[in-house]
């Protein structure tokens, strides 16, 4: 355990000393965040806050590749680079075209998809057709478990993508997750677990309300990657169904609120979605999102570990 602290202090500082560096580079380059127009008014103060932050969490485990190098790491933080990696050009082109869109959604999902089937092949020998959760445990073939890989990689990159709309927000229902990987995986997941922590809480001091910078996709698509990483090494694949609970959330509103729309030609279910936003505009600030969100998802990491048998 002291070994893992000290490996959450280092990222910390590190990560620290990265985003003072970073951050007014990214406003010189005027590397800033446009609001997208359909957004809550309230978010239009945010336009030109430097964002792409995310680039320092891609470069702070390079750092620790000595200490954890190992075929299960090289998959980890593929998974990390490698989305994070797609966010990157998302956010260059959004910068460069100065508007919120970057990718197309199907030009996104495509890299992502690209990405998947990479990562798939370079991590198949850690990968088991058998999911369990607690004493519960079911062999669902070499086939069905690549389709439940598909689910879980794409799923959890635009969850934590959809996540990412208020200041602090994707950084504070991270650390419980982290936290519980910590809890319930082998050594090599405490350890990136630690690491994983010392970035969050130091790109927490710069993006707490109001937010000196924003991760961007490059963040959120490699926060996503990473958690779905970790999920397929650590064989808990069903349990992050719990840790993840918010993103879940996030991208169900989403589902929800277009198929109603496309459905009823017009009408809604929330005030506007991600369900953030739907709080938002009714009269949360950013501040009782975050703490509530973070509530629900320690409540729901500590519900999927007494599932999963304890510690």
């Amino acid at each position: 355990m002291r070994v893992n602290l000290l490996y959450l202090i280092i990222a910390f500082f590190l990560s620290f000393i990265f985003f003072f560096i970073a951050i007014p580079l990214l406003k010189e380059d005027k590397i800033t965040q446009h609001i997208r127009e359909e957004g809550p008014k309230s978010h239009f103060a945010k336009s030109g806050t430097p964002t792409g932050g995310g680039i320092v969490f891609l470069i702070v485990p390079l750092f620790f590749v000595s200490l954890f190098a190992n075929k299960e790491f090289i998959f980890i933080y593929l998974s990390f680079l490698l989305n994070g990696a797609i966010g990157f050009i998302d956010d260059f082109m959004s910068v460069s075209k100065k508007r919120s869109l970057g990718l197309t959604a199907r030009g996104k999902i495509v890299l992502q998809f690209a990405v998947a089937f990479v990562l798939y092949f370079i991590g198949r020998p850690l990968f088991s057709s058998t999911v369990s959760i607690g004493n519960f445990s079911l062999n669902i073939g070499n086939t069905g478990y690549f389709f439940l890989y598909l689910f879980v990689m794409l799923g959890s990159t635009n969850a934590f993508n959809l996540t990412d709309g208020i200041d602090g927000l994707s950084t504070i229902v991270s650390i419980p997750i982290f936290v519980s990987f910590a809890i319930i995986g082998g050594v090599l997941i405490k350890n990136v677990s630690f690491v994983m922590l010392g970035m969050l809480l130091a790109y927490l001091w710069f993006n707490s309300p109001k937010a000196s910078v924003f991760m961007g996709d490059t963040g959120a698509l490699a926060l996503g990657g990473v958690v779905a990483a970790m999920s397929f090494v650590s064989k808990s694949e069903i349990l992050l169904a719990f840790f993840a609970v918010i993103p879940v959330i996030e991208a169900i509103s989403v589902i929800l609120q277009v198929s109603y729309f496309k459905i009823t030609h017009g009408k809604r279910i929330f005030k506007m979605a991600p369900i953030h936003h739907h709080f938002e505009l009714s009269g949360w600030s950013e501040a009782q999102i975050d703490f509530r969100f973070f509530i629900i998802t320690v409540l729901s990491c500590i519900l999927g570990i007494i599932v999963n048998g304890g510690i």
